[in-house]
């Protein structure tokens, strides 16, 4: 198996296909703007342009603006290296016109490595269709296909490599950055938690998170308002419900989520599709601070993988606990906290332990929060 280092960015270009495309399956990474699909797969098939959606995927969001800025160097680094491994003849950032000068850097700086294109700002459920036609405009054969016939005399809908491309989310190829160059899988998910009376706050979450701790975390009062709220798994527009009822049962940080957005019970998520939230003042990262965690094996389109421990091991963060199969989907899962295996049931790693009490963890994130 491709070794997990840290790599310069000549040793990440000497990477062949092959080993590249292993080590975003065995990091663990798929699509992680909310479609999920295995990342992986779609680099075995490299196309000759990668669009970079960067145009947030729901109303109050900030997680991907605010990664561009943090990791702007990072992400030159990676497009240049992928250019080399994958043959890509274009990179292409699509921007919504009203982020234009969030993203000003990258277009006083493209030199060729890539080209950056403004979008309208309308929403489109992170269409990756949508997204294509409006970077290329008027040039219609760039378009992905309606309909695409097969061998068999049959169709089926068009995707983006019918067309020449790989659409990629941000945090998804921040992903593949920390893989080829710092030897890191994926162990935590960048989640805004907010809501029309909870200012947002944008948390580096380890996986398998309790949305109630990390609703405490970000100032609510759980205990007090229990009954009275919906916990939405997304935001607005694409979302699946997460707790009904706050209080009564919990929802968990998976690959593909994105936001925690706190409503009135009883009132649909679209009725705040006007959402405005102030920008965070950083990332806060929750690593070492949650009380447990619940790591799918698979999920979505995934198989599960092979576990690699048992109830009762003690696992260290940044562990691998799970074995890709052959067979379908499959990727590597790592443990995303230190502490006891106490549970394996239906594919999930509970893991708990080796986090800090809940005040300790409420006043290092307000510490944070402060700095």
């Amino acid at each position: 198996m491709v070794e997990f280092k840290k790599r310069t960015l000549d040793e990440v270009k000497a990477l062949s296909r092959e080993d590249a495309v292993e080590l975003m399956r065995q990091a663990g990474i798929v699509g992680a703007g909310g479609g999920g699909f295995p990342t992986y797969f779609k680099w075995k098939n490299p196309q000759p342009n990668l669009i970079v959606n960067c145009t947030e995927s729901e109303p109050g969001y900030w997680g991907d603006k605010m990664i561009h800025r943090d990791y702007f160097d990072e992400f030159l680094e990676l497009f240049d290296a992928m250019k080399t491994i994958f043959g890509i003849e274009q990179v292409i950032m699509g921007v919504h016109f009203k982020d234009e000068e969030w993203f000003s850097p990258y277009a006083e700086t493209a030199n060729g490595l890539y080209g950056f294109s403004l979008v309208p700002d309308k929403y489109s459920m992170g269409e990756e269709k949508t997204l294509i036609k409006n970077i290329f405009n008027e040039d219609k054969g760039k378009w992905v296909p309606r309909r695409v016939d097969m061998p068999d005399g049959s169709k089926r809908p068009g995707r983006p490599y019918d067309a020449g491309h790989i659409v990629q989310n941000s945090e998804t190829l921040l992903n593949i950055y920390n893989a080829f160059f710092l030897g890191k899988p994926v162990t935590t998910k960048f989640v805004n938690v907010f809501g029309p009376d909870l200012e947002l706050k944008l948390f580096e979450a380890p996986l398998g998170s309790s949305a109630t701790e990390l609703l405490e975390l970000a100032g609510l009062d759980v205990g007090a308002e229990a009954g009275n709220f919906s916990v939405i798994d997304g935001g607005p527009y694409l979302n699946e419900m997460g707790v009904e009822s706050l209080g009564e049962g919990d929802a968990y940080v998976r690959r593909t989520t994105n936001g925690f957005l706190v409503i009135p019970k009883g009132v649909a998520s679209k009725e705040y599709a006007d959402i405005k939230t102030r920008q965070p003042e950083g990332v806060t990262s929750l690593v070492g601070k949650v009380r447990g965690v619940s790591v799918p094996l698979g999920g979505r389109l995934l198989k599960p993988a092979t576990a690699l421990i048992s109830e009762g091991d003690s696992v260290e963060f940044g562990q691998k606990i799970g074995e890709p199969v052959d067979e379908g989907f499959s990727i590597g899962v790592w443990s995303s906290m230190e502490g006891t295996v106490t549970d394996m049931e239906d594919d999930l790693v509970q893991i708990s332990g080796g986090g800090l009490s809940l005040e300790d963890a409420e006043a290092e994130t307000e510490a944070e929060a402060a700095r």
